[in-house]
């Protein structure tokens, strides 16, 4: 888990994502091990204590598949929905990212502006 003060800073980190990009609705920073360390969203309307432990679920699953085939490490899991997209990355070696959007053409805005959020987060921990 974050110390109090490293999670109001990935807050604010949060927030500024979805200031910056109007496609984000939703964005988590969880532990792999599945523990929700932050979240922000547009309006109350996802259950994102949960996508907490999905998403460090996936991207464990995504580490097994390319070490499997000799991959190296997974950078990204993207689910394209007939709803929206979800992106799931690491931040570094313990966090996950997972931000989603309803809008079906911002893959693109989506993951520049995740990575961007990632690595900013990457710093403070």
């Amino acid at each position: 888990m974050l110390a109090p003060a490293i999670v109001k800073q990935v807050e604010v980190r949060l927030d500024k994502l979805l200031e910056m990009c109007s496609a984000v609705d939703a964005v988590v920073v969880a532990t792999l091990d599945g523990h929700l360390c932050a979240m922000k969203q547009r309006e109350k309307s996802y259950s994102l204590e949960r996508l907490a432990t999905m998403g460090s679920t996936l991207m464990s699953l995504g580490d097994t598949i390319t070490a499997e085939l000799a991959m190296g490490t997974c950078d990204n899991i993207i689910s394209e929905n007939r709803n929206g997209v979800v992106a799931f990355m690491h931040i570094n070696d313990d966090l996950v990212l997972v931000s989603l959007t309803t809008s079906k053409n911002s893959l693109g805005m989506l993951l520049g502006y995740s990575r961007s959020c990632a690595q900013d987060v990457a710093k403070m921990v």
